[in-house]
């Protein structure tokens, strides 16, 4: 089995990615620079029959959604780039140059889209998990279950933001830990 390939998380930051061999994992990982926090891994009932995750690693979360593994900021930056060329395009009356261009981006996406492999990806610690197999069992992201676990205060995970040097305090609004703001009818 190929090693997987582990990028360890903390909901707000990425910390690092490792490689782990399945068949030995370790019980710790972590930075390869050897700068930064050690994550215990838990690893008891993380692997099925297969070799698909039940859970977690790093938190041990047992909710796990599936994504494209394709980074989201190139998608997003191809998109914006190919919308003002074809808008320039029209503007200059040229729409037959401004349809190949969408039509060529749409078939590229297409071929992008079939040959993208997918990651699992944990709801709780937002750690993500490559080259293990996929169970057809895991769903994609749900907005539900998502906004379950964006208003839990963080524990039982990787380490917390206020553990890992340069992390950003809680973020502005009402949740854990935090006041909400007076209404204007309180006033």
């Amino acid at each position: 089995m190929a090693p997987v390939r582990l990028m360890v998380c903390n909901r707000r930051k990425r910390l690092f990615q490792v490689r782990i061999d399945p068949n030995d994992p370790p019980a710790a990982v972590g930075p390869p620079d050897g700068d930064g926090p050690q994550v215990d891994l838990h690893w008891a009932n993380v692997l099925d029959p297969a070799g698909g995750l039940r859970r977690c690693p790093v938190c041990g979360c047992r909710e796990l959604f599936t994504r494209k593994d394709f980074p989201q900021a190139v998608g997003l930056v191809l998109v914006v780039v190919v919308v003002v060329v074809a808008v320039v395009l029209m503007l200059l009356r040229l729409l037959a140059w401004a349809v190949m261009l969408l039509g060529a981006v749409a078939l590229f996406d297409a071929v992008l889209f079939a040959v993208t492999g997918r990651c699992l990806v944990c709801y709780r610690c937002r750690s993500e998990v490559r080259n293990v197999p996929i169970a057809s069992s895991q769903r994609p992201w749900d907005l539900a279950t998502g906004d379950k676990y964006r208003h839990q205060p963080e524990s039982g995970g990787p380490p917390a933001a206020t553990s890992v040097p340069g992390s950003p305090g809680p973020g502005p609004g009402p949740g854990p830990g935090r006041p909400a703001q007076a209404s204007q009818d309180a006033r």
